[in-house]
């Protein structure tokens, strides 16, 4: 016996077939940029970088090379140094109404800006009132402030006193002190006054030129002539 199978007919399909390739790397989907764009695309990411150093660079030389710029905020120390020197020199100082009133000179000077003080060799002071009077201080060396307020003398000092119609007070001694706009002369050292014919030793003075007032200190040796005498006693009569 013989059997048979019967297949129904199945609908029809239709199968396009395309040759076999083989599959694609994904490096050969695109296309590898050459050698000058990726340089320059490196370029353009790191440039703010670039910026920001080249602008602290900048700014660091600026201030290296500019005086003072780097320096400490605080107050400068300023060192005892003279910052400039004068040879033969001549300091005049004069009143609101262009008076003469005070004149430095010497042979050398040198200033020191720390203090405003000046020291001169073979120093010499003249303070001039408008009523004639003159103070002449001289010493082989000398300190002055700056303003002229101050003058301290060294080595053979000498203050001369001069007034009209009155004998000039010589005060003499190895260190003097004098203020020459309030005309005043003091030393705590050994002194000699004269005035004429007169002198008086002792071991220090002060001096006041407007009231011509002497005061000796410590042991005082006098020789006083008559001359002297006549003067001080006038003035005596004159105060009662």
């Amino acid at each position: 016996m013989k059997g048979e199978l019967h297949i129904p007919d199945l609908p029809e399909v239709p199968v396009a077939l395309s040759p076999l390739s083989p599959p694609v790397d994904d490096q050969q989907r695109r296309t590898r940029p050459s050698w000058p764009v990726r340089m320059r695309e490196s370029l353009v990411g790191y440039l703010p970088l670039m910026l920001m150093v080249g602008l602290a660079l900048g700014t660091w030389l600026v201030a290296k090379n500019t005086p003072g710029l780097l320096s400490s905020s605080g107050p400068a120390i300023v060192k005892h140094e003279p910052d400039y020197t004068l040879d033969q020199f001549r300091l005049q100082r004069f009143d609101p109404a262009g008076a003469l009133k005070v004149e430095i000179q010497g042979e050398h000077m040198q200033h020191y800006p720390d203090d405003d003080i000046m020291e001169v060799e073979q120093i010499r002071v003249v303070t001039t009132e408008p009523d004639g009077r003159r103070m002449i201080a001289t010493a082989q060396h000398g300190r002055a402030r700056g303003d002229s307020t101050e003058v301290w003398l060294d080595g053979q000092a000498q203050v001369v006193s001069e007034a009209p119609d009155e004998l000039p007070i010589q005060m003499n001694g190895e260190h003097l002190h004098a203020l020459p706009k309030l005309r005043r002369v003091d030393s705590k050292y050994m002194v000699v006054v004269r005035q004429g014919d007169s002198e008086f030793n002792a071991d220090g003075l002060e001096y006041d030129d407007p009231t011509r007032l002497l005061t000796l200190h410590g042991n005082v040796h006098a020789l006083m002539q008559p001359t002297l005498r006549k003067s001080i006693a006038s003035r005596s009569d004159a105060k009662r």
